[in-house]
């Protein structure tokens, strides 16, 4: 480095050409084991004049399969570009403006030995001294030394890492930029603990927000489906539970209907184990009743959004949204990359030609700028929105932010600022595995009056997307929250079964500017409760429940509460709904996955035997729709078995 800083101040030229590719060595240090490590690099390289353009040349050496490669590059000038080719590689090539444009090159389980080769002019073809970035009196006959700052993103496991170098042309720095202001992984998710057993003569009270996502089950059924037993931080109970649907009945007049439910465990110890389910099932919006929608898509198109075909899977996804939508809704694009920009202005989906096209038309580049795509994309909802209209902005992305702002708190605190002015609500689609920040795509939902999917197959973009559109975009109720009021003369203790990163501060209830959770038409939250009787206790009130929530027209706000006394509770396991049984055992699965020390004795052949049981005697417990109630189920008893083998090797091995 030493040695290219006196080149520099010497600004020799001839020697900067003639020191080529052996200028300096990038030596990657030891990565712990068994986690994953970006590199970035940023230098300036020679680039050749010939009479009609300039020739950007950079060589590409590993000695090793590379498992994952992105290359990006960023051409300005101050006249306009004209052609631009790599004769060398495939690339993408996107023109953000005449003067700018950006250059992609991504490959993966490939050994990189050929030049990357990029060409390009401007149309006027003057090469002006402003494209110079060191220059004398002494070098008007050399070639130009122009600067780029092309980002390289390469995955090697850890144990090829310690021992992987990689020649660059003149490098000036290397940076390793851990996204989000945490500590990077290439998968990132964050744990939560696990709720205790709670004795109600010390606190009777269990107040947390309501959260009907269901993303983490999306995203642990990627790894089972792969072959992997999910990261335990990976696993939110709630939402393998809320992944599924109940049939409650609906309400009649109101916004949401309470059903309770009580059994003794069939999965818990103790003879005095005791469950209480909350069943909340929200009204649903007729389709023909939803509000016209204004959406305003963010889409990230980094250079990472083309690993896995992550883009692909994103622009079939929207064109599913997209071709349920009404000729009243809108539609407005913003893509970021290394920056962001709209591609396509708010447009009646009576164009819907016009925005299909404009979908098929994105393709990856650059690096990931998340905060510049997140202000643009809530300007331009801003300046459209409209009252009467739902106004939600539709984030997809992998998470990963390595430009701009990318430190969570900073981004979120962006959101809440958006949200609280304009009223603007958010939904986070998150795609692809490795190169994953579950974290910030949960946490931008949730602060930003939001919910939060995760799409790994087409079929679940479908889901989300086409069977339950209207849920996904119009909100029945604004921060709603749940308080359980244990009784101390009944109950000895109980546990919330997760819910984790969801609890509130008992006194928040009944605070209306505490932020909880936004529920859709049609959604429903269920809640599941292990409480141990006091001894002898055979009747008397067990807990009251109480939901709160505000309207999102009226901004009435609204609570109800609802009595459960021991005399309630089924005398056996087997007498209850089939929807109780159900949604326990989902639990149950999702508890032994998390390792859960209440559950450190649980079985998965247990947990796949009773799931076949009652899915044999009751499909309709997932959907009324025979075809679908078949898929679901038989895709869940799959999981289930997968997680069995998983373990039993790992056990072995």
């Amino acid at each position: 480095t030493e040695f290219y800083k006196r080149i520099l101040q010497a600004q020799d030229l001839q020697m900067l050409q003639t020191i080529g590719t052996s200028a300096l060595q990038v030596e990657i240090p030891p990565i712990p084991d068994n986690t994953e490590c970006r590199v970035q690099i940023r230098y300036a390289e020679l680039v050749e004049k010939t009479d009609e353009s300039l020739v950007y040349t950079h060589h590409l050496r590993t000695n090793q399969p590379v498992e994952s490669f992105l290359m990006s590059i960023d051409i300005e000038g101050e006249d306009a570009i004209g052609d631009i080719e790599s004769p060398s590689h495939d690339v993408t090539i996107q023109r953000r403006d005449e003067a700018s444009a950006s250059v992609a090159y991504y490959a993966s389980d490939v050994e990189l030995d050929l030049d990357f080769v990029c060409r390009y002019a401007f149309v006027d073809n003057v090469f002006n001294e402003e494209r110079l970035v060191f220059r004398d009196v002494s070098m008007d006959n050399a070639p130009p030394l122009t600067l780029h700052s092309p980002t390289f993103e390469r995955k090697r496991p850890a144990r090829v890492m310690e021992s992987f170098a990689y020649s660059a042309i003149v490098p000036t720095s290397v940076q390793f930029n851990p996204p989000n202001g945490d500590a990077y992984r290439d998968v990132f998710f964050k744990g939560h603990g696990t709720n205790p057993f709670i004795d109600p003569e010390d606190d009777n009270q269990s107040t947390f927000g309501m959260d009907a996502d269901s993303a983490s089950y999306s995203v642990v059924r990627r790894y089972l489906r792969d072959g992997y037993l999910p990261p335990i931080e990976a696993v939110r109970v709630e939402e393998f539970v809320n992944a599924f649907d109940y049939d409650y009945t609906p309400p009649t007049d109101d916004t949401f209907a309470l059903h309770l439910e009580g059994a003794p465990s069939k999965f818990g110890e103790g003879k005095r184990l005791q469950l209480l389910r909350i069943g909340i099932q929200g009204r649903v919006v007729p389709d023909v009743d939803r509000k016209d929608a204004i959406l305003t898509f963010v889409i990230d198109v980094s250079g990472s959004m083309g690993m896995e075909n992550r883009l692909g899977l994103v622009k079939k996804a929207l064109r599913l949204l997209v071709k349920q939508l009404r000729p009243t809704d809108k539609i407005g694009i913003v893509v970021y990359g290394t920056n962001a920009r709209v591609v396509l202005p708010h447009t009646s989906v009576v164009n819907r030609e016009h925005i299909l096209e404009s979908i098929d038309a994105l393709c990856p580049e650059g690096v990931t700028n998340v905060e510049d795509g997140i202000h643009k994309g809530y300007e331009l909802a801003r300046r459209n929105s409209d009252s009467d209209c739902i106004n939600r902005v539709i984030l997809c992305s992998d998470g990963v932010a390595n430009e701009g702002v990318t430190s969570a708190e900073a981004l979120l605190k962006q959101i809440r600022n958006y949200v609280d002015e304009d009223g603007i609500f958010l939904t986070t689609v998150g795609f692809g595995m490795e190169n994953y920040n579950d974290v910030l795509m949960e946490n931008l939902a949730k602060k930003g009056n939001g919910n939060y999917a995760y799409v790994d197959t087409l079929s679940e973009a479908r889901r989300i997307f086409v069977e339950n559109l209207t849920g996904t975009l119009q909100v029945i109720a604004k921060d709603a929250k749940v308080q359980v009021k244990f009784n101390p003369d009944t109950v000895r203790s109980f546990r919330l079964i997760g819910y984790e990163n969801r609890q509130m501060k008992h006194e928040d209830f009944r605070n209306d500017a505490a932020d909880a959770g936004e529920i859709g038409s049609g959604h429903n939250v269920t809640a599941l409760y292990e409480v141990k009787l006091n001894k002898g206790v055979d009747r008397g009130r067990l807990a009251k429940v109480s939901i709160r929530y505000e309207d999102p027209d009226t901004q009435k706000v609204t609570e109800v509460s609802e009595k459960f006394r021991v005399e309630d509770l089924k005398d056996e396991f087997e007498h209850t709904s089939p929807g109780l049984q159900f949604a326990v055992t989902v639990a149950q699965f999702a508890e032994i996955l998390r390792e859960s020390f209440w559950v450190k004795n649980g079985c998965l052949k247990t947990v796949h035997q009773t799931l076949k049981g009652i899915l044999q005697q009751h499909p309709e417990v997932i959907s009324k729709d025979e075809e679908h109630a078949e898929k679901r189920g038989e895709e869940l008893l799959v999981l289930v078995r997968n997680a069995e083998r998983i373990k039993k090797q790992e056990q072995a091995s």
